[in-house]
């Protein structure tokens, strides 16, 4: 019988699932969701209206990309080619946060996944940015060659396969309901190469998570990507369904109350929020506490210790500087270069006392941590590292502002006291919450 996750789950099991890397998520729709203001609002309905407004359409009620295109393309005879070349330039453009993937990503453990949307780069980027890897991805394909992934138990670094193709990447990502609907047709034939990616699908534990698909797709997709009949459900594995309330829920879980699946009364976002937290507090060891190092002159003594109270009053996360940890008899810059090596994040505070006098060892810290963030791009981390700060009225591009500072956006925190996108810069670089 369907199971209610708001009551009577095991999460105890659901966690050792993903620990053991026993289970492989399938992304949806609604996990795409950026914030505007108190709201979290769907991506698909951003990429409708902007799609429609560029044809004089945004009148239409249309929120389903699918429904867009197919009206674009369908009633306003507009060539499928223009329309994807319309949304290509919409969706490269986004730059949204999107928390309920991130604060998902933000499991470790987690790094195998089965993407349905076609606008797969904001999924491979927000992977990029909380996991400080590049994933790896194939993008299924009707008309072109794709190949298999590596051995789930033997991947480097995370992956994801595009089950509708990808947007930017293949040539005929499915945009419309009659795309998916080839797309599913050919998915059998075209998979018999993708001996590792069916495997994870056949025989891992499936979490669909926010896959609200069209009600007469629903059923098909489920069966598809599970890869066997529902009686089987349940029998080997576990398959977990998870989406927004709507009418096409109430048939989905009606239809899966007949076999040995388990569904969530919530929301998608209820989910996530309880997932996470049971996670963080069964493993508090890999939620690691954030070392930030400032960088100061002693004259600006004030201005880093407003930075610093601002900085951790966000929690779990601690500033260092020189001349206040460092016990006698250590060797000064040993333990300065070993600080600025372990940081998560280093900010300079630049100034006219920072830029003319040069005391202390100030330079010598901005110098050293160019290196370090030097070899941390070599070594393959992608995020990042250096945030100069103007404290006063200097002139971030001043001559004395080292060149490695000045080809980097350098932000305003006068007097060290930061505003709130500020703050928010240093939670999403250190990926707080």
């Amino acid at each position: 019988m369907s199971t209610s996750l708001s009551g009577s789950i095991d999460w105890e099991e659901l966690l050792d699932f993903i620990s053991e890397k026993k289970l492989t998520p399938v992304i949806g729709m609604e996990m795409y969701k950026f914030r505007s203001g108190d709201a979290l609002l769907p991506i698909e309905e951003y990429l409708c209206q902007k799609l429609l407004k560029l044809y004089e359409c945004s009148e239409k009620p249309i929120t389903s990309l699918p429904h867009a295109v197919n009206y674009l393309v369908l009633e306003k005879r507009v060539k499928t080619m223009d329309v994807t070349r319309k949304l290509k330039s919409i969706v490269k453009e986004i730059s949204f946060d999107l928390p309920l993937l991130e604060e998902f990503l933000g499991i470790p453990e987690l790094n195998y996944f089965i993407n349905t949307v076609v606008y797969n780069n904001l999924l491979e980027s927000k992977i990029e940015e909380r996991k400080k890897q590049k994933p790896s991805s194939i993008n299924f394909s009707i008309n072109e060659t794709f190949s298999d992934s590596e051995d789930l138990e033997k991947i480097k670094v995370p992956f994801v396969f595009n089950v509708f193709g990808s947007l930017l990447h293949t040539c005929d990502p499915a945009l419309s309901e009659d795309d998916m609907m080839e797309y599913t047709g050919y998915f059998r034939e075209k998979m018999e190469t993708a001996k590792n990616i069916v495997n994870v699908l056949k025989n891992k534990n499936l979490l669909f998570l926010g896959c609200n698909f069209p009600d007469w797709m629903v059923r098909f997709i489920l069966r598809l990507l599970s890869n066997e009949p529902f009686t089987e459900w349940g029998n080997k594995r576990s398959i977990i369904v998870v989406n927004d309330p709507s009418e096409i829920r109430k048939e989905q879980f009606a239809f899966l109350k007949n076999y040995d699946v388990t569904t969530f009364d919530g929301n998608t976002e209820d989910f996530i929020r309880e997932l996470t937290e049971r996670w963080k507090k069964r493993s508090p060891q890999s939620v690691k506490s954030k070392m930030i190092f400032l960088s100061y002159t002693v004259k600006d003594k004030d201005s880093v210790e407003n930075l610093k109270t601002a900085i951790e009053r966000l929690g779990n996360v601690t500033c260092w500087y020189d001349k206040r940890e460092i016990s006698a008899g250590d060797d000064f810059k040993t333990e300065i270069a070993k600080n600025i090596k372990s940081a998560d994040l280093f900010i300079p505070l630049i100034s006219a006392n920072s830029l003319l006098h040069k005391d202390g060892y100030v330079q010598l810290e901005w110098f050293t941590a160019d290196n370090v963030n030097t070899f941390r791009k070599i070594d393959g981390n992608t995020g990042k590292y250096l945030m100069p700060v103007v404290i006063d009225d200097s002139n971030p591009y001043d001559t004395n502002v080292p060149k490695y500072f000045s080809e980097l956006s350098i932000g305003k925190v006068p007097q060290g006291i930061p505003d709130i996108d500020f703050m928010n810069q240093i939670k999403k670089s250190l990926l707080l919450p």
